[in-house]
């Protein structure tokens, strides 16, 4: 059998690309944690970047004054709520003598940077308590190890999201343009990235910034209200009401409404019924700066409804549980891929380029009710315009 050279050098560079792409892979492994925040930042600022081109301003400068201006502070103020949830969450256990060991794995995984809180704070209690100089040094090496490991993290985070916003739209033309002769690729492409932004840019921006928000006014209500009305824990529960927004009218509902009870139960068992006048104030207050205007004017501005409400909350619930914190990322951007993947590159892959219908959306779906729930007529069906 005669040596065919071009198979072999093709097969020779095939094992050179899949070297490269398995290196490539491992890689964006040990900074998985890293490119999933960076596509959850990118998503973020785009619409920023975007506004800010009225202006006549360049590419590469509005991409620096997104992250800037939002990106940076938006990161900085998420990391110090989620510091402040993490410490009240092991007083509460520290408090109620809880020792689950799934709820302290729960606690190690909020863990934005591998910046581990608990160690950090040991090596300082370790160092002040031996008092001994060389310890100390070790001490601060350490801690100046964990601190450096952060920043550069968070420095890559930064580059990527720029590079994102600068060369994203032209590296997708790129494959479209050169791996793309059927138009497959671009409407797949097409499909995920509004969908992508609608549920980064909405659904987890909502949780995050009534997180936020919750916080700070939980926080601002008990620096005025005297002890006996005052929220217990009230970063946890900040932290709980922005979760709860997942559930649209009624999540957040579930967490001040049962703390307002519970703060007018106290008072009254405290005798201090004078007291409910502070109770009322955080009821209205949280009703309208932490229900109201996050759930009807924020959701409603950045939030959409492509994506099945169920499957997403369970991806947000399932996320953490699998890959850790960044998990509440990752395995939305996943379920959305795969189902614009079912929806569009399935039937392709099956029947080709003539696929004989497209699917229905799950919402769209009439169910065994409906005598034809998809009608098919190849002869008046309008070609699909495309708008780019």
């Amino acid at each position: 059998m005669e040596y065919d050279r071009e198979l072999g050098r093709r097969l020779g560079l095939g094992l050179v690309l899949l070297v490269l792409f398995a290196v490539t892979a491992y890689v964006i492994e040990a900074f998985l944690a890293v490119v999933v925040f960076a596509v959850f930042l990118y998503y973020s600022v785009r619409p920023i970047h975007r506004f800010l081109r009225r202006f006549g301003l360049p590419r590469r400068l509005r991409a620096l004054l997104s992250i800037v201006l939002f990106g940076v502070p938006f990161l900085i103020l998420l990391v110090y709520t989620i510091a402040i949830i993490v410490i009240e969450a092991q007083s509460f256990i520290a408090t109620y003598d809880i020792q689950d060991q799934v709820l302290s794995q729960t606690l190690e995984q909020v863990d934005i940077a591998t910046l581990d809180l608990e160690t950090l704070q040991q090596t300082i209690t370790t160092a002040g308590a031996q008092g001994s100089i060389l310890t100390a040094l070790f001490s601060l090496s350490g801690a100046l190890s964990i601190v450096s490991s952060a920043l550069i993290q968070l420095l890559i985070l930064v580059v990527i999201t720029y590079y994102m916003l600068v060369d994203g739209p032209r590296l997708r033309e790129w494959v479209v343009a050169n791996f793309d002769d059927t138009g497959i690729v671009r409407e797949y492409f097409d499909e995920i990235d509004p969908e992508l932004s609608m549920t980064l840019f909405g659904n987890i921006v909502n949780v995050f910034i009534t997180a936020i928000v919750a916080v700070i006014v939980f926080f601002t209500y008990n620096f005025f209200a005297p002890g006996a009305a005052q929220i217990p824990f009230p970063g946890l529960l900040g932290a709980l009401a922005g979760i709860g927004s997942l559930i649209p009218v009624i999540g957040i509902k579930l967490v001040y409404v049962p703390v307002g009870i519970g703060l007018a139960a106290a008072v009254f068992a405290a005798g201090q019924t004078a007291l409910l006048f502070y109770v009322g104030v955080f009821l209205v207050v949280s009703g309208i700066f932490v229900d109201f205007i996050p759930d009807f004017f924020i959701r409603a501005l950045i939030s959409g409804d492509n994506t099945h409400t169920g499957m997403l909350i369970l991806s947000y619930i399932v996320g953490p549980t699998v890959f850790g914190f960044y998990g509440i990322f990752l395995l939305p951007i996943l379920l959305i891929l795969l189902i614009n993947a079912t929806q569009i590159l399935l039937p392709y892959v099956l029947w080709g380029e003539n696929t004989p219908a497209h699917q229905t959306r799950l919402g769209e779906f009439g169910g065994p009710e409906q005598e034809s729930p998809v009608t098919v007529d190849h002869e008046e069906e309008p070609t699909p315009v495309v708008d780019d």
